[in-house]
């Protein structure tokens, strides 16, 4: 997986700071995710897919 860099212009640095710090907490919970999902397949042989969305009529 590659990093997908985006210039955003126009951001005060306060608001810099607050994005950079909320895509950071983003980033470890993706990781934790991966991880978590990880372990619980070792521990059960069972795969963990994306939750099916009931088809409405």
């Amino acid at each position: 997986m590659r990093a997908q860099k985006v210039k955003i212009r126009g951001l005060k640095k306060p608001q810099f700071k607050r994005l950079k710090e909320l895509t950071h907490h983003a980033k470890n919970l993706y990781n934790q995710t991966l991880w978590t999902l990880k372990e619980a397949f070792e521990a059960t042989g069972k795969y963990f897919s994306y939750p099916q969305r009931p088809i409405k009529p």
